[in-house]
């Protein structure tokens, strides 16, 4: 049996899966130090979250309406980039409802033409994100919800009428979507998130939700504070924006970029390793990033662990990298701070080969590391390498000139690291060119920056 990922030690530890699955589970644990050692992590994070934050009362009914819409399974994909909504693989501990918003539970579900109806299973509220999960049914497909093909939009309404749009990342099972909805830049205390999709699923149709949300007793206890914390080192350019406390998370916000010298070298080597690409290719040769290294130590010198996913937003530009970070811990008390420690860039590369099906399994070397590149069933392609010395981080695949995949999937263990790829519907096999776009560079400071964040 292969490692677990994160995502399914969650389903192990919250018991969403079947009775033989979970017993082989159990026995690989027990077995593998890397898994063994990932659950405890998890069992730490569940239990610090649960002692941060108080018990959630509700009605005596509204566990049993919950429990009867529990889905069996959850899954999550990371979909190729240029897509509106970045799909990520954020784990959330079930047992920490942090705040209950509304009883989601009695809302009726959104009909449409379509047999395929949406409600509202589930929405929370904390400092860092509103994270609203719908379930579907009435579609048994092999589509996802979500994709190059959805016609919809999400907006945020205000009480005056006006909308704005809202920024999002989402997280997809087959007949369950997760939004996840980032607060920093949300100074509203009322607003409606209001879901309007046209087409899902490959089916026309008007599907129209909207769901409240109250922040004022939240907004009433956080307190912001404007940093003017820049430097420029190792290529990177930095700026410490805001740092937002409130009871439950700090909040963090700054902008990396690259140093002019540094956004140089990056178009050179882009226009040295895509001169005899075709036009189509060469479009996937953009934003290339570079971010910074850091630590949140507390008032006692600790070191704090993030409380929420970091989300990084990328922002295309003329000088390539400009990303803006989003970052929430717990509450960081007066004399806590942030060290920056270094950079990680992701740098272009001219890893590019062409092949058949007929040469798989087939096998290359980049900077001293062994790659192997193999069919699996499913049209899925899998690209393994040494998990300590891997430095590609983006595998891409062309057909005809033409971007052909939909999925990546990935997984580690002590001793490998897997990309496991799928194919888009209908795409011929026969010959393709698979190229890894980026690869990683790590820099350490001889001395951490430090950041003042009250």
């Amino acid at each position: 049996m292969n490692c677990l990922s994160t995502e399914e030690m969650h389903d192990f530890i919250d018991g969403r899966i079947d009775d033989n699955k979970m017993m082989q589970m159990d026995k690989h644990i027990q077995s593998c130090a890397t898994c063994s050692a990932l659950l405890d992590e998890q069992l730490e994070t569940e239990q610090l979250i649960s002692s941060l934050f108080p018990a959630v009362h509700v009605d005596d009914s509204f566990t049993d309406q919950v429990m009867n819409q529990l889905p069996k399974k959850k899954t999550s994909l990371t979909k190729k980039r240029g897509w509106r909504a970045t799909f990520v693989a954020a784990a959330f501990v079930t047992a920490a409802l942090l705040f209950l918003v509304i009883s989601t539970v009695k809302q009726e579900p959104v009909t449409s033409s379509t047999p395929i109806t949406i409600k509202v299973k589930d929405v929370k509220l904390t400092d860092a994100f509103i994270t609203v999960t719908l379930a579907t049914s009435g579609y048994s497909g092999k589509e996802m919800f979500f994709n190059e093909s959805t016609k919809g939009d999400v907006a945020l309404v205000l009480p005056n009428g006006k909308s704005e749009a809202a920024s999002y990342a989402a997280d997809q099972s087959a007949n369950e979507i997760t939004y996840e909805f980032p607060l920093f830049n949300v100074t509203h205390d009322e607003f409606k998130l209001l879901f309007n999709y046209r087409h899902i699923y490959g089916e026309d149709g008007q599907w129209t939700l909207e769901v409240p949300i109250d922040r004022k007793e939240l907004l009433a206890q956080t307190e912001t504070v404007t940093l003017h914390s820049t430097f420029e080192k190792e290529g990177v350019d930095v700026n410490f924006i805001r740092a937002q406390h409130g009871p439950q998370n700090s909040l963090f916000k700054f902008e990396t970029k690259f140093t002019e010298e540094m956004a140089t070298f990056v178009e050179q080597q882009v226009e040295k390793y895509t001169a005899d690409l075709p036009l189509k290719e060469k479009e996937a040769y953009a934003g290339y990033n570079a971010q910074i290294l850091y630590d949140v130590i507390d008032a006692d010198g600790q070191k704090l662990k993030r409380s929420v996913p970091e989300d990084n937003v990328s922002i295309q530009n003329d000088r390539y990298a400009h990303t803006e970070t989003i970052s929430a811990y717990p509450s960081v008390q007066e004399g806590g701070y942030i060290a920056v420690t270094g950079a990680k860039y992701e740098l272009p590369t001219n890893v590019r080969h062409s092949l058949t099906v007929n040469q798989l399994p087939y096998t290359f070397t980049y900077k001293d590391t062994e790659y192997e590149v193999k069919l699996l069933p499913d049209q899925r392609l899998e690209i393994s390498s040494d998990a300590k010395t891997t430095t590609i981080n983006d595998w891409h695949i062309t057909v005809n000139n033409k971007p052909a995949w939909d999925t990546a999937r990935f997984r580690e263990d002590k001793e490998k690291k897997y990309t496991t790829i799928t194919f888009d519907e209908g795409i011929q096999l026969d010959s393709f060119i698979l190229y890894g776009q980026t690869e990683l560079k790590y820099v350490y400071f001889d001395e951490p920056i430090r950041v003042e964040i009250r």
